[in-house]
Order: C-alpha cells, then sequence, then structure tokens
C-alpha cells in the first residue's frame, strides 16, 4: 500500500465531513497528527506482509566441515588416522636412525681395520730391525772371540813378506804336521794370498769359499796371515789335524 496515497485518502474524508482543515496557525499540530497517522499505517503494512517472506529471510546454517568441503567423520575415527599416521612416521624414522647406525659402524670398522693394518707393518718392521742390529751384534760379538783367541787376534805379529810357511809353522807346532799342510795348501792355492778360483768363491792360501768363512768366526780378507789363522779354524773342526786334511783332499780331490 502507498502510504502517500492513504494520506490523501484520509485528508478528502475529513473535507467530505466537513472538516476544515486547520489554519495556518495551526498546521504544526496537523502535521504531527499526521505524521502518527502515517506511522501507523506503515506498522499495519509492514506487520501484515506475509510469514514465508520473513522466514525466507533467514540464511541456512553450514557447517565449516562442509564449508572446507570435508565429509564428517567420527572423533574416534579421526583419532584413528592420527593415530596410524604417527605410528607411520615413528616406524620410518627408526628406520632411518638403524641405517645410519649401520652406515657408521661399517666405516669405523673399516677404519679400524685399516689403523690395525698400519700398526702391524710399524710392528713387522720394528722386529725386523731389532733382529737385524741383533744378528749384527752377534756376527761382532763372535769375531771380536774369535779376534781374542791365541794366535788369531789382531796383535798377531806381521811376518816379513814371503814367510807365511814360518808363520804357519809357527801356529802348527810340529814338523810333520807342517809338511802336510805345506802340500794342501801348495796344490790350493800356491801359499798366494790374491789366488781366486775362476769357477767359484773360492779364494786366498786356503781356497775358502764364501760360506766357509763364515763358520771361521773370520771375515773374508786379503791378509795372508788371517787367511791362514781362518785356515787353521776350519781344519781343526773339520778334520782334527792338517794330516786328516791333507788324506782327505787326496782322496777326493778336495777338503
Amino acid at each position: 500500500m502507498n502510504i502517500r496515497t492513504t494520506l490523501s485518502s484520509s485528508a478528502a474524508a475529513l473535507r467530505a465531513r466537513g472538516t476544515r482543515l486547520p489554519a495556518k496557525g495551526r498546521r504544526p499540530a496537523m502535521y504531527l497528527t499526521t505524521a502518527a497517522a502515517g506511522a501507523l499505517l506503515v506498522g499495519v503494512v509492514t506487520s501484515s506482509g506475509p510469514p514465508a517472506q520473513a522466514d525466507a529471510a533467514q540464511p541456512e546454517s553450514v557447517s565449516v566441515a562442509e564449508q572446507l568441503g570435508v565429509s564428517a567423520q567420527s572423533p574416534q575415527k579421526l583419532q584413528g588416522d592420527v593415530v596410524g599416521s604417527l605410528e607411520q612416521l615413528a616406524a620410518s624414522r627408526a628406520e632411518r636412525d638403524a641405517e645410519q647406525a649401520t652406515a657408521k659402524a661399517a666405516q669405523d670398522a673399516a677404519v679400524q681395520a685399516e689403523l690395525d693394518r698400519i700398526a702391524a707393518e710399524q710392528a713387522a718392521a720394528k722386529a725386523a730391525a731389532e733382529e737385524a742390529a741383533r744378528v749384527e751384534a752377534a756376527r761382532a760379538a763372535e769375531a771380536a772371540a774369535a779376534a781374542a783367541r791365541p794366535g788369531q787376534g789382531t796383535d798377531v805379529a806381521v811376518a816379513p813378506a814371503g814367510s807365511y810357511k814360518e808363520y804357519a809353522m809357527s801356529k802348527v807346532g810340529s814338523a810333520a804336521e807342517f809338511s802336510c799342510l805345506e802340500s794342501l795348501w801348495g796344490k790350493e792355492s800356491g801359499w798366494n794370498p790374491n789366488a781366486q778360483n775362476p769357477s767359484s768363491t773360492a779364494y786366498g792360501i786356503a781356497q775358502f769359499l764364501n760360506s766357509t768363512w763364515a763358520g771361521t768366526g773370520i771375515a773374508k780378507t786379503s791378509d795372508g796371515y788371517r787367511q791362514i789363522d781362518a785356515g787353521l779354524i776350519y781344519i781343526e773342526k773339520a778334520y782334527g789335524s792338517p794330516c786328516g786334511a791333507w788324506a782327505k783332499s787326496q782322496a777326493s780331490g778336495w777338503y
């Protein structure tokens, strides 16, 4: 309903009844009465609208889950999903930790094996050096002991050149034994301290091989007097006397 139309109708009705509109001085009161009547009509018109329109104006209630597009789930199912995810995460972390621990253990084992190998090599080298030093010391001690024996030391009187036989005679002390010795070494070298066998390591008056020198305790030398000392030591150990050595040489060609 139009408010202006309603007001115009009301004024026309008053004039029809012979009611005169208020004078100019009474217009405020008339305006107040007209405004009140208009307000009453507006209230009637507003309240008389159909209820369906008021109901239609109310918004429908929509859940947050539906607004986010997530289907509603029970609390028990949500809790189960969370627990399952946490269990999978824990298992994955435990597996990763185990792999890292295994890799570290393998690396530590490899490092320790290398350290052990180096230590073993160092220990072996040290042991070899100590053994070499021990052997050398034993050889030096043996040479010193041999040199200290009577007639074999460095204090042996040096005979004039050409007197090797005289020196040997003084060592043997027996004309018969010296005769055998003279024949033996005369055959081997002609009593030449520099004699060298061209087909072997035999050298000197006694024609000793390198291996034979080692058994006498005297190092291989070009000194004829030391060669005689070494020769007499060998003959005494192997045959007991120069005549025993000469008999062996006559029988086999060597002694």
